[in-house]
């Protein structure tokens, strides 16, 4: 074998495993979108075919097919929050090009846990609601109806509240994301960022403020 022919394999064999990490990473960043995309897809179905539309209250088949819906939901969401916290997934983050990557910011991981534990109140305040309905009576009134349940009651009003929150928090979620691709590139978007960075470092130091002084006082 030649000194020439050596080199030439050499360089072949460099730039085969220099191929190798950007295999990977296209092949990760396509894992890490499709996670993403299938639990987005099913939650947004999920907001759309709700137990109001369904009307599940009074209709048994259509509850049935709210628990089916919630549990697939919840174990979608639980394979996804198990896979972005390995550490094959890095962190879970997928991009549209190399150049555009969104953070781990403060408001980033807030609007994660906030989207996964309201995922997880809702799919329990359902399953809790499925559970208490069956001989429960329903109440018509002027604005939608009640039950004779106090307790089934209280899980309507839960189950409504934390939709609604869940929703403005997907919300806010795809507008940050779009506001990060398009604006904050730009410089008034680095500076909106920074003031936007810094509102949420003193909301959560006025929030855990109150919590400290009672546990000096204690």
């Amino acid at each position: 074998m030649t000194k020439q022919t050596g080199n030439s394999l050499s360089t072949e064999a460099h730039s085969e495993v220099c191929r190798r990490p950007v295999r990977s990473f296209r092949s990760l960043r396509w894992l890490n979108g499709g996670v993403h995309w299938i639990s987005a897809v099913v939650l947004v179905y999920a907001f759309i075919s709700n137990g109001e539309t369904t009307h599940a209250m009074i209709d048994p088949v259509a509850m049935r097919g709210e628990v089916k819906l919630g549990l697939v939901v919840g174990l979608i969401f639980l394979v996804r929050f198990i896979w972005v916290q390995s550490r094959r997934s890095r962190g879970g983050r997928w991009v549209v090009g190399s150049s555009v990557r969104m953070p781990q910011s403060k408001i980033r991981r807030i609007t994660d846990w906030g989207i996964y534990l309201g995922v997880a109140a809702s799919v329990v305040s359902g399953l809790l609601i499925a559970h208490l309905r069956p001989g429960v009576a329903i109440i018509p009134e002027s604005r939608g109806f009640s039950t004779s349940s106090p307790a089934l009651d209280f899980a309507l009003e839960a189950h409504a509240f934390i939709s609604v929150a869940l929703e403005w928090l997907c919300a806010f979620h795809a507008v940050y994301a779009l506001w990060y691709w398009l604006v904050k590139r730009t410089q008034w978007g680095t500076i909106a960022g920074v003031w936007l960075e810094q509102a949420v470092s003193a909301t959560s130091r006025m929030a855990t403020s109150p919590l400290r002084g009672k546990n000096i006082r204690r």
